[in-house]
């Protein structure tokens, strides 16, 4: 037996299918805002800046969502128990940190990869 076999829960599934559905929703949102930046950019620039500026833009979005996810998973238990220990009345938590910066993540990715197909629509 190994384990490939062994059954996915049920709960395990709606999981990943809420994570699946939750990345595509927010990699479309940061794509509809690439290229409207593209587009205004294009008011100003030629096509080569304007897509490249959009890409560093949805890049520097992405960079940082993901450096922030990976601080809130690993620091996020130690935050919160240091809030306990202090007293400290914040509505900050792990988990919706976790989803924040999820968001930032895979709207900069969609984002990003919209300025690049429109460089390449360009054809700059």
């Amino acid at each position: 037996m190994t384990d490939s076999s062994l059954p996915i829960s049920r709960s395990r599934r709606v999981r990943y299918r809420t994570l699946v559905f939750g990345a595509v929703r927010w990699a479309v949102v940061g794509a509809v805002v690439g290229a409207v930046v593209s587009a205004g950019l294009l008011a100003f620039w030629p096509p080569k800046p304007a897509t490249d500026t959009s890409f560093a833009l949805g890049a520097l979005v992405l960079g940082f969502g993901v450096t922030a996810w990976s601080t809130a998973v690993g620091l996020g238990r130690t935050i919160e128990g240091l809030q306990a220990r202090l007293d400290v009345s914040s509505n900050w938590t792990e988990a919706s940190a976790r989803e924040a910066f999820f968001v930032l993540s895979w709207t900069g990715t969609g984002w990003a990869f919209a300025a690049a197909l429109l460089s390449v629509a360009f054809g700059v």
